[in-house]
C-alpha cells in the first residue's frame, strides 16, 4: 500500500465515522425533541392541575368565609340569649328577693302571733 492508498483510507474512515457521528447527533436530537415535547405535554398538565387547586382553593374560600358568617350570626344569637338570661336571672333575683322579704316579715308576723296565743313572753 503506498501513501495515496493509505490516506485515501483514513480519508474513507474520518468520513464514516463523521457521518455515523452525525447521524447519532441527529438521533439524540430526535430523542431529545420527543423529551421536550413530553415535558411540554407534562407541563400542560401541571399547568391544569394548578388551575384546578386554585379553583377548589377558591371554592374552599368561599365556603370558609360563609361558614364565618354563619359562625358570627351565631355568636351574635347567642350574645343575644345571654344578655336575656343575664336579664332574667336579675328579674329572677328580684323576685326571690321580694318573696324572702315578704317571708321574713310573715314570720315575724308568725313569731308575735304565737306569743301572744300562748302567753308568753320569753323573747
Amino acid at each position: 500500500m503506498n501513501d495515496a492508498q493509505t490516506w485515501t483510507l483514513i480519508g474513507g474512515f474520518t468520513a464514516v465515522i463523521s457521518i455515523m457521528f452525525t447521524m447519532l447527533l441527529r438521533l439524540i436530537d430526535a430523542k431529545v425533541g420527543g423529551l421536550e415535547s413530553r415535558f411540554d405535554t407534562i407541563d400542560h398538565r401541571f399547568t391544569t392541575i394548578d388551575h384546578r387547586f386554585a379553583a377548589m382553593d377558591e371554592k374552599f374560600d368561599a365556603r370558609f368565609q360563609s361558614m364565618d358568617a354563619r359562625f358570627g350570626a351565631m355568636d351574635a344569637k347567642f350574645g343575644a340569649m345571654d344578655a336575656k338570661f343575664d336579664s332574667m336571672r336579675a328579674e329572677m333575683n328580684t323576685r326571690f328577693d321580694e318573696v324572702n322579704r315578704r317571708i321574713e316579715h310573715l314570720d315575724g308576723d308568725v313569731v308575735a302571733l304565737t306569743r301572744r296565743v300562748f302567753h308568753r313572753e320569753d323573747g
